[in-house]
């Protein structure tokens, strides 16, 4: 089928086809891939080197925890101030600029030595981060139908376990000598995706892309603002994803993020068996990604809600079984599992709103970590008076609030049984 462009935004181009019939979507996906990678990489790097910065830059272990806190709060911020730019100036520009610079800020801590300068730098990197998942998955939901978005996506989102496997594996090749050999990739990955984005990427401000049928339809010509994504019923709908991103962040803080000091102080593990249960959690989550983004593309978005319910019981059974180490690694292994429920979140925020909003509805899952900055320390609060399992049984209470606001969110795959024709276009019409 041709596809011309908007004659507005054309600027006397010929005609464009499909970007999957003319530039093979397959070469789209793998470098979109690489760029879902290299995020992640970045994104885990400091947890890695925690220990390598206080031995050989003399940083405290505050210290450390504070540089996690300030890229977070890049992130924060990136997830409001690029939608914005990458809806005028297209996502295909936003990628390229923001992996140059996570690149070019990167290096940055290669060379420098203070904590002051490391927190400059990632506070940076953290606003690069979220200039490279929106413009990503945007463009991933720009270039890809609605019925196979969730596998995609999911796929992309597994790539976190990924990430964690090549740092670790890393890590053992090079000994602790050799840290700064893991910056190297976090330089030369984002690099990589920036020339291959220029190269091999088309330019999303001159084709045609999906929108809410299978069918391509011509792309936006008008950027969008965030003034549009507080009127009316979309709203509502920007609220709720912030909310339900918080609420979904906020649990796994309140679970995941003790699970290692409550196999340790609580069921008395050792080290060693509580690491297996980390190595539990990747594979489970790697898993997991694939499956529910599969049963997003079979039965609809909003059937995923199911899994912030299935993970609150795992949760809850977890905290009240018997000690037996075969039961309790199956229980973590469920959890992680439904856990990646929210893979196919990309695809579903962006899909909740006009093409030309995608970008402002992409941000709001990383716009939900305003929620669950105060996640942990409510968690070792409750834990001075109280037995920590009080804290984090404060987890399955925020999944299933998860779940029931996920369930008030329409439906937007067309083929979903689920689906009462919602309408991002006119989002007043229907709920």
């Amino acid at each position: 089928m041709m596809i011309k462009a908007p004659p507005q935004a054309r600027s006397n181009r010929q005609a464009t086809r499909d970007p999957g019939a003319r530039h093979g979507q397959v070469r789209i996906y793998l470098v979109l891939l690489l760029a879902s990678l290299a995020y992640n990489y970045s994104f885990v790097l400091i947890d890695y080197l925690r220990p390598f910065l206080v031995r050989d830059l003399h940083m405290t272990l505050a210290n450390t925890a504070l540089l996690y806190a300030v890229q977070g709060a890049g992130v924060i911020l990136g997830s409001f101030a690029v939608p914005v730019f990458a809806s005028r100036w297209g996502c295909r520009t936003i990628l390229a600029a923001a992996t140059l610079c996570l690149a070019l800020l990167t290096w940055g801590n290669l060379v420098s030595v203070t904590f002051y300068q490391w927190a400059v730098l990632r506070f940076g990197v953290g606003i690069m981060l979220a200039g490279s998942y929106i413009s990503s998955t945007t463009m991933l939901a720009n270039f890809f139908p609605p019925r196979v978005r969730g596998r995609l996506l999911a796929i992309c989102a597994s790539t976190f376990s990924v990430a964690l496997l090549i740092a670790g594996s890393v890590g053992a090749a090079v000994a602790d000598r050799g840290w700064r050999v893991l910056i190297w990739i976090s330089i030369l990955g984002p690099l990589a995706v920036a020339a291959l984005t220029w190269t091999v990427l088309p330019d999303d401000r001159v084709l045609q892309v999906y929108g809410e049928s299978d069918t391509a339809a011509d792309a936006p010509v008008t950027g969008g603002s965030w003034t549009e994504m507080l009127i009316g019923r979309r709203r509502y709908l920007t609220l709720a994803c912030l909310l339900l991103a918080g609420l979904n962040f906020s649990g796994y803080q309140f679970y995941s993020g003790f699970i290692t000091t409550y196999l340790m102080t609580v069921r008395h593990y050792d080290a060693s068996l509580a690491g297996v249960f980390v190595i539990i959690d990747g594979v489970g989550t790697l898993v997991g990604s694939i499956a529910w983004g599969a049963i997003a593309d079979w039965k609809g978005r909003r059937i995923n809600a199911l899994g912030f319910v299935l993970a609150a019981l795992f949760i809850g059974a977890m905290l009240i079984a018997p000690p037996r180490t075969l039961l309790l690694c199956a229980l973590e292994f469920g959890y992680a599992l439904c856990l990646s429920t929210t893979s196919c979140w990309a695809a579903y925020f962006a899909e909740l709103f006009p093409i030309r909003l995608r970008p402002m509805g992409s941000s709001l899952f990383h716009g939900g970590h305003i929620i669950s900055l105060f996640a942990p320390l409510l968690v070792a609060t409750i834990a001075r008076s109280y037995p920590l399992v009080f804290g984090m049984a404060l987890a399955p209470l925020t999944f299933l609030a998860a779940a029931l606001l996920w369930w008030t969110l329409p439906e937007t795959l067309r083929t979903s049984v689920l689906y009462r024709g919602f309408s991002a276009e006119a989002p007043e019409a229907t709920r």
